[in-house]
């Protein structure tokens, strides 16, 4: 298992979703110990790589809502598959 993220040069590492995931699988998928009524993900929605398994097997992911204030905090965190995502590349956050 290694970090998706790079730590020393502080690389994000983005992903597209490819299908939808309506609020029931959402909510049965997130490993955060709630999941706000209504969250869904629609396909084009973009996620964070946390964390990749294995040779790119799957992938822990955060999403965050366009409209979200709280820092350090995301609002969806689940695994998805090379088939569930597109990969979007990587990018320094601006500090």
């Amino acid at each position: 298992m290694r970090d998706a993220a790079d730590v020393n040069s502080e690389t994000i590492v983005t992903a597209r979703l490819k299908r939808e995931m309506d609020e029931r699988e959402c909510k049965a998928r997130n490993a955060l110990s709630r999941t706000e009524p209504g969250l869904r993900l629609a396909p084009g929605d973009v996620v964070t790589v946390v964390e990749t398994f294995g040779s790119n097997e799957a992938f822990l992911v955060e999403f965050n809502r366009p409209t979200r204030r709280e820092p350090d905090a995301c609002d969806w965190m689940g695994v998805l598959y090379p088939a569930e995502i597109e990969m979007l590349g990587s990018a320094h956050p601006r500090g």
